[in-house]
């Protein structure tokens, strides 16, 4: 009598930790959603003509060819152009006011010279899956970044049980339509 009370308890206890985990992920795959969404609107209305010119050639001179003595200069000379560099971020707050929660943003855009590396131009928030502090170029590694700067199409990164958010990219196109870079949107896993 005992150990039937005991297994229905721990089936009760395991139903509602199993629809505890379905309305975490329901509620993720709205968030997810909706980032879709925003990453839509984003592949559409930003500029990848203008976004490559934030980064000032000097900058881009001295990401590209490093100097081996001195391994920090080329963050020494990181340099935009402001003008562009604000219109850019200014846009980013207002495509994340599209979202009802919390979403950290960041452009990356190729390199020149170097079109198998991307670098950080503009970043909103404090959440970002792919960059860390004092990182100046990355060599995409991750499966859904190359198939986001590859195919030009949204995509969606998988939910890393390790880092806890929820990314979608989105591709940052030139006036002729290729790929420069991409927008990647970040938020916490509900």
């Amino acid at each position: 009598m005992i150990y039937r009370i005991v297994k229905r308890q721990e089936k009760n206890i395991l139903k509602g930790y199993t629809s505890m985990i379905s309305a975490d992920s329901k509620a993720a795959e709205k968030r997810m959603d909706a980032m879709k969404q925003a990453a839509h609107t984003a592949s559409v209305i930003i500029d990848g003509d203008e976004a490559l010119r934030i980064i000032v050639d000097r900058a881009v001179e001295h990401i590209t060819n490093p100097d081996p003595d001195s391994r920090f200069m080329a963050s020494d000379y990181f340099d935009v152009d402001l003008e562009n560099f604000l219109r850019m971020k200014k846009t980013m707050q207002r495509l994340a006011l599209l979202l009802d929660f919390p979403c950290s943003s960041s452009l990356w855009i190729k390199i020149k010279g170097l079109e198998d590396h991307v670098t950080l131009a503009v970043q909103n928030g404090t959440l970002h899956r792919y960059w860390t502090f004092g990182q100046l170029k990355l060599k995409p590694d991750k499966q859904k970044m190359i198939e986001c700067l590859n195919t030009g199409s949204v995509t969606a990164a998988p939910l890393e049980e390790s880092e806890k958010m929820i990314t979608v990219l989105a591709p940052v196109r030139n006036s002729l339509y290729d790929t420069v870079g991409c927008m990647e949107f970040s938020a916490e896993y509900p």
